[in-house]
């Protein structure tokens, strides 16, 4: 197993947003297995319209209750806080435009949502 690495390190950069998340239970359509830190999930809007069926590289780093990230080994609480990345910094002002504290947010695996968000802070535009 290779060391932990935090986004902040590897994308050399700040989050760009931070939202408070409750993953769904196996029997709501949830993953059958927990979810390690660094689960790559994607992100869709909540929106109708324009967001109808985008999917997008925005990948969640999961927090404990003081905030502290969690490492690689901790299994993610089913609900809690994380901050949020998106991927490529290309789309930062695109995502900009749309991304307001109370934005709604689902965590999807293909077209499945396997969690919601709602976004509680910004942080790095």
């Amino acid at each position: 197993m290779s060391e932990f690495c935090p986004y902040e390190t590897s994308f050399n950069r700040g989050p760009n947003f931070r939202v408070k998340y409750r993953l769904y239970s196996y029997e709501e359509g949830g993953r059958y297995n927990p979810a390690l830190q660094h689960y790559k999930c994607d992100f869709h809007y909540k929106n109708e319209g324009k967001f109808k069926h985008s999917i997008y590289m925005i990948w969640p780093e999961f927090e404990d209750e003081n905030g502290r990230i969690l490492d690689g080994t901790e299994f993610v609480p089913l609900s809690g806080t994380a901050t949020m990345w998106i991927v490529t910094k290309d789309f930062i002002p695109y995502h900009k435009e749309y991304l307001r504290v109370g934005t709604i947010g689902y965590f999807k695996e293909g077209n499945r949502s396997v969690g919601e968000c709602e976004v509680i802070e910004l942080i790095e535009f």
